[in-house]
């Protein structure tokens, strides 16, 4: 799933149901959204061997808390992420994380500073980074949901 396919969603729903990826550094979750075969879970395995921790593969409930986004794993897939060309992998989980940002790994920008955009749902706004594939991303996505983003001067 894309961002563009995401925005279709309505704010009225209780909670999403999304094809992508979600992984946390100290409770704060990123969302990796992108069609099939995009990487999503193998960005997602970078980050883990990097210190982040899973929270779901493939889908992801996208639920509201009165402090924001909540990204949780459905019951039946917890605790596993797929590794192409391997199967599935069990491997130690959260049980949620706070959705801090999203990564749309079909968005694509050259730009050295891309244009993040901003999206509302379930009541609350998200930030929406292009990830095409000359974007670094394990390690400065980690940096990124440790330390968000600097101001510009």
């Amino acid at each position: 799933m894309s961002f563009e396919a995401w925005r279709n969603y309505s704010n009225d729903d209780e909670a999403l149901l999304l094809h992508g990826s979600a992984v946390s550094v100290g409770g704060s979750g990123l969302l990796i959204l992108g069609p099939s075969g995009a990487g999503k879970s193998s960005l997602a395995i970078e980050m883990l061997a990097l210190g982040a921790q899973l929270v779901s593969d493939d889908r992801v409930w996208l639920r509201a808390s009165q402090n924001g986004l909540l990204l949780q794993a459905p019951d039946a897939i917890a605790g596993r992420i797929e590794a192409r060309g391997l199967g599935l992998i069990s491997c130690a989980h959260r049980s949620e994380a706070s959705l801090k940002f999203c990564i749309d790994l079909s968005q694509y920008s050259d730009r050295r500073l891309p244009f993040v955009q901003e999206v509302t749902r379930l009541g609350h706004t998200v930030s929406v980074i292009p990830g095409g594939p000359d974007v670094p991303r394990a390690a400065a996505l980690l940096l990124l949901l440790q330390n968000g983003f600097a101001a510009y001067d």
